[in-house]
């Protein structure tokens, strides 16, 4: 009976002493997931700050703080645990955050929180490689923003040279393909240096169904600025010439975005307008001529 007795005390003790190391474990566990928990939060937070940021960026650099703290505030994170700051000639936007977590488990140890940061910054130039182009391409003309400009010919606007009127063979050739194009854009990568054919010949109908579609699909825009008009705002290759003859390489020496303002279908003749605007997307970026279109590449 004694030995009994005795060992029902040592599997008590055993029982509290796990016991006690699975709550100080499950503390312990609480405390190292509020940290890892609140790193995603500030993480998220600041890449939401850098990406509202840099759209603005290096025209509107106080816009381009103000839209940083905006969106830091939007996911939570105060005001005074944020700084957010800009460099590389208003061409790079850093985030930082930072919020102490209270411990539980640690707390009983003198260690009553811990500082949890995130950082991110990007930075913007000019785009060199993007996707989502319509099949024209445009000689750069020394464009002032909002300026219309013809982005394709017909016959008789002046603007045909031996047979192309500034259309482009992206990823294929012909009238369905060039339709495909102008309607959805090309999902193909290009870029600053790559060649590219024409594409001859007026290519009326396939100009009217393309611009039409995108402009249909933009409805009236009733209420929304215009960038928030997706299907308007064409990104367009600048070239170096279209004096070439027939179906012939013409190379990609930059990239613009306009505002497709409408198709002007008369007869069997289409010409298509846009209006020039700066945009920043999403894109790879590298020194070189800017044309308007910027891109940003997060770089932490």
């Amino acid at each position: 009976m004694g030995k009994f007795k005795d060992e029902s005390g040592v599997i008590l003790v055993l029982v509290v002493a796990g016991m006690t190391a699975f709550l100080g474990l499950l503390g312990l566990v609480i405390d190292l997931g509020q940290i890892y928990m609140e790193r995603v939060r500030l993480s998220r937070a600041v890449d939401a700050a850098v990406f509202a940021g840099v759209q603005e960026l290096p025209g509107q650099p106080e816009q381009a703080v103000a839209k940083a703290y905006e969106y830091s505030q939007a996911n939570n994170v105060a005001v005074e645990n944020v700084e957010v700051k800009l460099g590389n000639g208003n061409r790079l936007i850093n985030v930082r955050a930072e919020k102490r977590v209270k411990l539980y488990l640690l707390g009983l140890f003198g260690y009553k929180d811990y500082p949890v940061s995130a950082e991110a910054a990007a930075v913007v130039g000019a785009a060199s490689g993007v996707s989502g182009v319509i099949p024209v391409g445009v000689p750069w003309q020394d464009f002032e923003f909002g300026q219309s400009v013809i982005l394709k010919y017909d016959p008789h606007s002046g603007g045909s040279q031996q047979g192309n009127f500034g259309a482009l063979a992206l990823g294929g050739t012909g009238a369905n393909n060039y339709r495909n194009n102008l309607k959805y854009g090309y999902q193909g990568v290009l870029r600053v240096g790559d060649q590219v054919y024409t594409e001859p010949g007026n290519m009326a109908g396939p100009t009217r169904d393309g611009v039409k579609y995108r402009l249909q699909q933009a409805g009236d825009g009733a209420g929304l600025k215009w960038y928030e008009h997706n299907a308007r705002v064409a990104i367009v290759p600048i070239v170096d010439s279209f004096d070439v003859k027939g179906r012939d390489l013409v190379t990609i020496v930059g990239f613009a975005a306009f505002y497709l303002e409408d198709v002007e279908a008369k007869g069997n003749d289409a010409t298509i307008r846009g209006r020039f605007i700066r945009l920043v997307i999403d894109g790879e970026i590298a020194a070189g001529p800017d044309y308007g279109l910027l891109a940003y590449q997060l770089i932490k």
